[in-house]
């Protein structure tokens, strides 16, 4: 429903912003990580999940699409709702994280609290395939992770609303790419959609 929220940060507590944005405030759950990079009164940008359960709205703010996409995968799992995400990556870096559950390392994530064992095994088990589509380049900063550069992230959204599958959308993209490296999102698409 929101992609991302731009506005002047009216509040920034720990695990906490508030975001001014066309004069409404948003309040959004956060990494500590995140809520420590931004101070009141300097404009900032989240990309935003709005995760609803029994009726009650929460919105995650986080400070690049890589962060809440591992956010979303992590919410996948049964037993990981928004504060285990957050107590997660509060925790670890998302290359940290993503590392952990590629090497089936259930010890790091079961020393965030919160996380059990048999939820730091299941997040292991069912995340690694996805965690690996991330492709998260080594050496990335843990302040700002890289997937792919966003035209190809918007090129595989764009292709996935459009009916294809994530993993065909990658695919396909990655393909498209290959061919023409310095493509943008719309070209991207129209080469995908060409065959």
């Amino acid at each position: 429903m929101y992609d991302h929220i731009r506005g002047e940060v009216c509040e920034s507590q720990p695990a906490r912003v508030v975001l001014r944005a066309a004069g409404v405030g948003f309040e959004l759950k956060v990494p500590v990580s995140t809520s420590a990079a931004l101070s009141a009164g300097k404009e900032a940008e989240l990309f935003t999940i709005l995760h609803v359960v029994d009726g009650n709205p929460t919105m995650l703010g986080f400070r690049n699409r890589v962060e809440r996409e591992l956010a979303r995968r992590l919410l996948t799992v049964s037993g990981v709702g928004p504060s285990m995400t957050l107590a997660i990556l509060s925790s670890y870096s998302p290359s940290q994280v993503a590392q952990a559950i590629l090497s089936g390392d259930a010890s790091t994530l079961k020393s965030v609290k919160g996380v059990g064992s048999k939820t730091a095994e299941r997040l292991c088990l069912e995340l690694r395939d996805h965690v690996a589509k991330l492709e998260l380049i080594e050496g990335a900063t843990s302040a700002d992770p890289v997937l792919h550069p966003p035209s190809r992230e918007d090129a595989i959204n764009a292709l996935i609303t459009l009916g294809y599958s994530e993993k065909d959308a990658r695919d396909r993209v990655s393909k498209a790419a290959e061919g023409d490296p310095e493509a943008g999102t719309e070209s991207l698409i129209k080469l995908v959609l060409r065959g």
